[in-house]
């Protein structure tokens, strides 16, 4: 006899926002399926108590779209489904991927206050279906939420999962909490092993045995088994299956050894809460995702959405001491966050976008994509370009501005290049809807600048210059010493020494001056940020992507891995530089600029900065790409000379992880995403890339495919900035011509620090804004906020959703204890709290001398209510 009693069967619609049909078609077939499942649970409501039917909402977006416009009388019969225990709710808005971050995180769990309080439901399970993995920071995120229960259906097809399954453990968070977690079997496998769409309770059965014996002989100890349900041949996407419940009424009354139960995720809460948790294990770490790396298919959108969040970021702030406007500033807010979460959504468009790329629907989910990045980018900037004009206190019409307003929105010190839109500058009328457009977050790529010099700008503080006294600066930058020097084939500043081949102009070696290191490996067939273009051999395979992954639907359903890790590439930098330029009119730095005939670009240029008054590396890559629809992958490379046993750690979702060391078993070791940096470092030495408009990289060698199960640390490492690639084989997108352009930030160290890292990130993200000040007479100089922790920094500042004050999120990023003092200068604080992530207001906290200290545990984070008096 089997030792498996119950089969258990979620049955729900996995939210799939494209891939099956396009966007806004999915989304009201979505709102219909709710209705479509109320009904089916009223009809077998006085079915037996298993076979009643019951559906679980397994993402709250479809819910709240849904209740935009339910009668009262369905919003009723939705109510009474749920207290009669027919109907769950899962936390999730939606499907995320590693683009997200913290901020992205807790907007995403927000609506589970709303719907906690309409419907008297306590929301404490979540579902990540298809999706690979999640930060680990989610993890203490969701329990910070209330959330106790997490269960997920990885999709292996292109990805892995951690460890064998099916499986209960309790995955330790970063502060060393526990959330209970099932990694479940692939999402409609209760369909799919079951052949419920043959409405025979034979087959039925045999699929059941089948499934069971399986399960056993591999060791599996419950008297349960958990599958979910879906509709085939709709997998996701799908409506409720409506001959479910009398196929499975059916099997029951047949006397079967099995009982099928319907349940919620809540019933299985419950059913998971009878394991002895001394058998249940614990483990910790990143549950870091493969499937991301499809988002390099779209790189142009990606960078542009990673910018529009620095936007909302900075207007945030700013209107968390300013206000708000009105309900119309609100709405735009709410809007372009909204479009923010949905592109970084897991589906990225049709199912066959590969396979028949001109099909009119892949166009379709295509512009329906990127609509989500540009409207979100386009809200954004009027959202900051309204603040700003408030900051400086400019008229919606003037005459020529008297001089410029200089903001660093940041926690860090910020010393920049004072690059003023010449625009500034046009003689005759200026109008605050004309120079909106400045705060476009691609704006800053295109439109021409006149350079004063540097500009040095505490954290959270802010500058009025007269136009009059920029040009004396200029004049004064003029007269100053050079502190670099050009031969015919170096470059040489305070902190490095690059040397290059004048004739080909292909770098040589790059000399760490204060380290005494020399960073580059000198045995490599590549230099620094050299561009790599990657494909597959065609004298070993055919240039298809089912070359990297054989899919086996059958084999994928068992949780076998198909990996072809041993497929041949060819790798091919650029051809030659055509070439270059040493720009040395800048007293603040000199610039390498190279121009690159390399194949799968029509055009490039390679510009490397070395700027005089700290050590930080600018790089940028501008390029016309080629429209190339094969498999193909472009890098730039950074091989680096370290000792062997290097370390390598990278940020996600607000905190650092530790590359093997702190990652959950089998997840994706090949390539991660970053949030803002990827550091690898020796004992004595050591870099931070900063990554902000492209996430993805590959640590110690080309990896794609080989599924590594843990990293090699051989000596010279080779970082790899991992910008494009199209080796996706289904929704992901097959080409992506045209123009564009790419930053990252290189910074050495002697000591890894999480802190450092941190800053070295937030400088690359471009934290300082120029708007005009028409008004203007003098120079005028203040802080907007003040606040310092050893090891805590703040990762989000915004107005409370209930308008009470602003909300500060913390981050402690070590793993000691420390304590973080805030104030607002020139400003009372007359209150203060702890709250939740949800901004449920939990502890007060002290106010002394005008500050208040808040103590955070080792790598916890902390939401804190801010209320200013007048």
């Amino acid at each position: 006899m089997s030792k498996v009693k119950e089969i258990l069967c979620l049955h729900h619609s996995h939210l799939d926002i494209g891939y099956t049909h396009p966007q806004p078609l999915l989304l009201e077939l979505q709102r219909d399926y709710i209705d479509e499942a109320i009904d089916l649970c009223l009809k077998t409501e006085d079915y037996p108590e298993e076979s009643r039917f019951r559906w679980t909402c397994e993402a709250t977006y479809p819910v709240l779209k849904w209740l935009e416009t339910a009668s009262e009388e369905r919003v009723g019969a939705f109510q009474r489904m749920i207290t009669n225990g027919q109907i769950g709710i899962a936390a999730m808005m939606m499907h995320t991927t590693p683009l997200v971050n913290a901020e992205q995180v807790a907007r995403i769990l927000a609506p589970i206050r709303e719907l906690r309080q309409k419907f008297d439901i306590k929301i404490n399970t979540a579902i990540n279906h298809d999706v690979n993995g999640q930060p680990w920071p989610i993890s203490q995120l969701l329990l910070d939420a209330g959330v106790d229960f997490y269960i997920t259906g990885i999709n292996v097809h292109f990805g892995g999962i951690p460890f064998k399954r099916p499986a209960v453990f309790n995955w330790l968070t970063p502060d060393q909490r526990s959330l209970l977690t099932f990694q479940g079997e692939h999402y409609s496998l209760f369909s799919q092993f079951f052949h419920t769409s043959m409405a025979d309770t034979n087959r039925m059965h045999e699929g059941i045995k089948e499934y069971v014996d399986r399960l056993e002989s591999n060791g599996y100890e419950h008297d349960f088994i958990y599958l979910t349900a879906t509709n085939p041949p709709l997998f996701d996407n799908n409506c409720p299956d409506p001959q479910l419940a009398d196929l499975i009424r059916q099997y029951n009354e047949e006397g079967h050894e099995f009982k099928v139960r319907f349940v919620t995720p809540e019933m299985l809460l419950e059913k998971v809460k009878g394991i002895d948790p001394k058998t249940i294990p614990t483990y910790s770490g990143d549950w870091t995702d493969f499937w991301n790396f499809g988002s390099g298919s779209s790189a142009r959108e990606v960078r542009l959405n990673r910018r529009t969040k620095h936007v909302l970021r900075k207007s945030e702030l700013l209107e968390a001491l300013q206000g708000s406007p009105g309900k119309h500033y609100d709405n735009i807010k709410a809007e372009s966050y909204l479009q923010v979460n949905l592109f970084d959504e897991h589906t990225w468009g049709a199912a066959h976008s590969i396979t028949d790329p001109d099909h009119p629907e892949v166009y379709s989910q295509r512009n329906h994509k990127s609509h989500m990045a540009y409207q979100g980018a386009d809200l954004s900037a009027y959202l900051l370009g309204k603040q700003m004009e408030k900051l400086a206190a400019n008229p919606l019409q003037s005459w020529e501005p008297e001089g410029i307003l200089v903001v660093n929105t940041s926690d860090v010190s910020q010393t920049v290049p004072l690059n003023v839109p010449k625009e500034f500058f046009i003689e005759g009328r200026h109008l605050a809807a004309a120079r909106v457009k400045q705060f476009l977050p691609y704006g800053k790529d295109e439109g021409a600048t006149k350079y004063f010099g540097t500009i040095e700008l505490a954290p959270y503080s802010y500058k009025k210059i007269p136009f009059r006294q920029l040009e004396e600066q200029l004049t004064s930058v003029q007269k100053e010493q050079v502190h670099f020097s050009v031969t015919e084939n170096t470059i040489e500043t305070p902190f490095y020494l690059m040397t290059f081949d004048p004739k080909s102009g292909r770098i040589v070696q790059l000399h760490d001056k204060k380290r005494h290191w020399d960073m580059l490996d000198k045995n490599s067939e590549w230099t620094l940020f050299e561009y790599i273009n990657e494909s597959i051999s065609p004298l070993h395979h055919t240039q298809e992507r089912s070359t990297f992954f054989p899919r086996d639907v059958d084999l994928g359903n068992k949780s076998i891995s198909v990996w072809n890790h041993h497929w041949k590439s060819i790798r091919t930098g650029a051809k030659r530089v055509t070439s270059y330029e040493i720009d040395t009119t800048r007293h603040d730095s000199v610039s390498y600029i190279m121009h690159v005939e390399a194949p799968g670009v029509s055009r490039m240029e390679q510009k490397i900065t070395f700027h005089v008054n700290d050590g930080k590396i600018e790089l940028i890559a501008s390029l016309d790409k080629a429209d190339i629809r094969t498999p193909e992958s472009i890098y730039f490379a950074f091989p680096l000379q370290l000792q062997q046993g290097w370390k390598s750690q990278f940020d996600t979702a607000g905190m650092f992880v530790e590359l093997d060391r702190e990652q959950l078993g089998t997840v994706s070791k090949d390539w991660v995403t970053v949030d803002q940096t990827v550091s690898i470092y020796d004992e004595q030495k050591g870099v931070t890339l900063a990554c902000p408009d492209a996430p993805l990289v590959q640590i110690g060698d080309f990896n794609f495919g080989k599924e590594s199960k843990e990293i090699e640390r051989n000596e010279n490492p080779l970082l790899l900035a991992w910008p494009m690639n199209n080796y996706w084989d289904t929704n992901f997108w097959i080409n992506q011509p045209g123009r564009i352009q790419f930053k990252y930030e290189l910074t050495p160290f002697a000591q890894f620090d999480q802190v450092e890292a941190h800053k070295a990130g937030v400088s690359a993200t471009d934290p300082v804004e120029i708007n005009m000040a028409i008004s203007c007479a003098s120079e005028e100089s203040g802080q907007l906020l003040a606040g310092e922790g050893e090891g805590i920094v703040p990762l989000y500042i915004k107005p409370a959703a209930d308008n009470n004050g602003f909300i500060l999120t913390l981050r402690n990023l070590t793993e000691k204890q420390g304590t973080y003092t805030f104030s607002v200068p020139g400003k009372t604080i007359i209150s203060s709290s702890n709250v939740s992530i949800l901004e449920e207001d939990l502890s007060e906290i002290e106010i002394i001398n005008g500050a208040i200290n808040i103590t955070l545990l080792g790598r916890q984070h902390q939401y804190v209510r801010v209320v200013l008096g007048e």
